[in-house]
């Protein structure tokens, strides 16, 4: 299968075989989807679309939505199996796997990757998903999953978490939920407090990227808002309010924003990414959304999934 117009119908009769009718655990995965040679996030967002819409049409929604950092996972889960949409950026692809199989092998692998420690140069694209969204849809989801933290082990690896979490979600988001926004507060340690939004909303052309600090408690003098503006601050909005907003169209918009998220946190004292720690994560205010491959803390923790 080559493109999305001539993949999208056989994906859907590929989903209802694997997982509906004879099965196929442990087979090998098939392929439902090869992406045209350099074709970019956008283009690859758009070219997975139609494949996706039929797979839903024809076994219906998802039980858990997510993405790793080169492609889709996407699970449709029973008691016994588990049904993957998954890939890379060069093609996409379904596959079967038992399920307390798979669950125990994505344990190990989240168990043993560590971003930025161990001799790994980065670890995150080891994961088996860096965003998973629990919208309770259909089927059972595993009743065990990885609730550990993962935290980069230096700020270069910080800002390449959160550079490849936004990439992921320019790529892979707008599919899977349609019209929503996506996004999370982040606060420092030493700066307790002063609330930073980071956001990606597909709704909003042109600027769909998004991070945004209230810079309260300091005079915004001339010399002041010059600073900010070094730091890679655009906009000033209601005297104290700073906001960079980027384009996704922009190929380097996810890593110029998370340059300018983990420089601002270090601006404000943070000496290590342990003192960082996300919350208020949110996919458009339903259901569960779990950062694992963020390499930063969040709260809540993962642990009412233990």
């Amino acid at each position: 299968m080559t493109n999305a117009s001539d993949s999208a119908a056989p994906a859907g009769d590929v989903a209802e075989a694997l997982f509906t009718l004879s099965g196929g655990v442990g087979s090998e995965p098939v392929p439902v989807l090869t992406y045209p040679a350099g074709a970019d996030r956008l283009a690859r967002r758009e070219a997975l679309r139609p494949v996706y819409e039929a797979i839903v049409a024809r076994i219906g929604t998802p039980t858990l939505l997510g993405g790793a950092v080169k492609g889709p996972s996407v699970r449709w889960c029973t008691p016994e199996r588990v049904l993957l949409l998954s890939g890379d950026h060069t093609h996409a692809e379904l596959s079967v796997h038992d399920a307390d199989d798979f669950e125990r092998d994505e344990w190990r692998t989240f168990d043993r990757t560590h971003p930025g420690r161990d001799g790994q140069p980065h670890g995150f694209d080891a994961l088996p998903y860096i965003w998973q969204l629990d919208r309770k849809g259909p089927g059972f989801a595993p009743p065990s999953t990885y609730n550990g933290v993962m935290v980069a082990g230096n700020w270069d690896h910080a800002v390449t978490g959160l550079e490849l979490m936004l990439a992921a979600w320019v790529e892979q988001y707008p599919v899977q939920a349609p019209g929503d926004w996506i996004g999370f507060n982040l606060w420092t340690a030493r700066d307790w407090g002063r609330d930073m939004i980071v956001s990606y909303s597909p709704a909003d052309h042109g600027r769909e990227l998004a991070v945004g600090i209230h810079d309260r408690g300091t005079e915004q003098t001339e010399e002041r808002q010059a600073r900010m503006r070094e730091r890679g601050w655009r906009i000033q909005e209601d005297h104290q309010w700073w906001r960079t907003e980027l384009p996704e169209t922009d190929p380097y918009a996810p890593r110029l924003l998370a340059e300018l998220t983990i420089a601002e946190c270090r601006a404000r004292k943070a000496t290590c990414p342990d003192e960082l720690k996300a919350h208020d994560i949110s996919a458009g205010d339903d259901g569960e959304l779990w950062l694992t491959g963020l390499g930063l803390r969040t709260h809540p923790s993962r642990g009412e999934h233990y």
